[in-house]
């Protein structure tokens, strides 16, 4: 039975081949069933032809659309948004003259916690050249007692200590110029390594000295 609703549909369809659709005519007339069917669907298709297609109110679109959900913008759509949007021109250029302010200032200060790191100046001229006066500084405001050792003084924990200032600990020492390694001593037995040295070196045993480089 569905097979032959189907030609019926098929035929109210037009989808039948001229060939065959005067057989089909032929056996929907002879089956009661089919006939009354296909009676019943062609007065419904001839009722919406005369009706015509109905015309969508003019507020109608804008009604669908406002119910829709607003569209999910991506990460790369909002990070190029961001960046290159015309109302963040505006921004960049205050926050570039801040970045370079920024810049200038953080140069300032590294160069200046290089210099109380490091401290030389010339004081005398030996018989083997130049010698520079380096200062030294170390913070430990818990230690009683700290020096320094390295190969300037054949590290010798005892021959080099340091003075304490309100918990800062310096000295200053009359080198040539040279490249030297060095730690600090607290308390006669804790090595530490000077962590604002200009750069370090392993010693073979574990540790790391503190390099500095003596220049004229």
């Amino acid at each position: 039975m569905k097979d032959e609703r189907d030609i019926v549909h098929r035929l109210l369809d037009g989808d039948v081949p001229a060939a065959e659709k005067d057989a089909i005519s032929r056996r929907i007339q002879d089956d009661p069933v089919l006939r009354r069917e296909f009676d019943d669907l062609s007065s419904a298709v001839g009722l919406l032809e005369q009706e015509g297609r109905l015309k969508p109110p003019l507020a109608f679109t804008a009604s669908v659309m406002g119910r829709l959900p607003g569209r999910v913008e991506t990460l790369p759509a909002r990070v190029k948004r961001f960046f290159f949007g015309s109302r963040v021109l505006r921004w960049n250029m205050a926050t570039a003259m801040a970045l370079v302010l920024l810049t200038v200032v953080s140069l300032a200060v590294m160069k200046q916690m290089t210099n109380v790191n490091r401290e030389t100046a010339r004081t005398s001229v030996s018989p083997g050249g130049v010698v520079e006066t380096v200062r030294l500084t170390f913070v430990a405001p818990a230690a009683k007692r700290v020096a320094v050792a390295g190969d300037f003084n054949k590290w010798r924990t005892d021959s080099h200590l340091m003075t304490r200032e309100n918990g800062i600990w310096t000295i200053e020492l009359p080198l040539t110029p040279g490249v030297y390694t060095y730690m600090f001593i607290v308390d006669d037995e804790q090595w530490v390594t000077d962590p604002r040295a200009e750069s370090y070196r392993d010693d073979g045993f574990g540790y790391r000295n503190a390099v500095m480089r003596v220049s004229i």
